[in-house]
């Protein structure tokens, strides 16, 4: 148990934010694409504030568009172009090597779409390199509500964690006595937003 509760903790300085694939085309395909927009928003700005790094791709963007204009990433890695489903290309793998100060992160903080097809494959590929990934449920969707619920149990019997945004940010937050906690406590005063995952409501 005691193992299984230390896999599940985010740390500053150890953990790194993926955006898969968040895409100007898919905005209008997309289940609840809106909402998870918000809730990404507001994950990114809170992160960004915790100094947590951030690696960026796109799913052919000549095709399919750049990453959506909402989204801050000043600062990312990337975006990282690629045609493979899983972000887990050469040049990203590369990047995570080293992004947490000259070493690999313990966890990894995923986000994006399509749920059941790059985020999965990603997942996968994450967890086969011995990486603790964290699926943030309410910041991933797909075309289908039932594609998306399904991938995240798949994700979840191969070890992630499922989370939510707030629970995220309030991990990596740790104490009240942090120097960023009123900044974030701005950001999160306004509820994020129900993105229908109450047929999750056991995780």
């Amino acid at each position: 148990m005691a193992t299984n509760a230390a896999k599940a903790v985010l740390k500053q300085g150890k953990s790194v934010l993926l955006i898969c694939d968040v895409q100007e085309k898919f905005s209008k395909a997309m289940f609840e694409f809106d909402k998870i927009t918000q809730n990404s928003v507001k994950l990114i700005n809170a992160l960004k504030l915790l100094n947590v790094p951030i690696i960026v791709s796109e799913q052919n963007p000549k095709a399919l568009g750049k990453t959506i204009s909402q989204f801050d990433i000043s600062g990312a890695k990337g975006p990282f172009e690629k045609t493979q489903f899983s972000m887990c290309i050469p040049e990203i793998s590369k990047e995570l090597s080293t992004i947490c100060a000259g070493q690999k992160p313990d966890s990894i903080i995923l986000i994006g779409l399509e749920t059941h097809v790059c985020i999965e494959n990603t997942a996968i590929d994450l967890r086969q390199d011995g990486y603790e990934v964290h699926t943030v449920a309410d910041c991933c969707t797909s075309r289908t509500q039932e594609d998306r619920l399904l991938a995240l149990e798949r994700m979840r019997e191969i070890g992630c964690h499922i989370a939510t945004s707030e629970n995220v940010i309030f991990k990596l937050l740790a104490d009240a006595k942090h120097k960023e906690f009123k900044n974030i406590q701005s950001l999160v005063r306004t509820p994020m937003q129900y993105t229908n995952l109450v047929p999750l409501a056991k995780i």
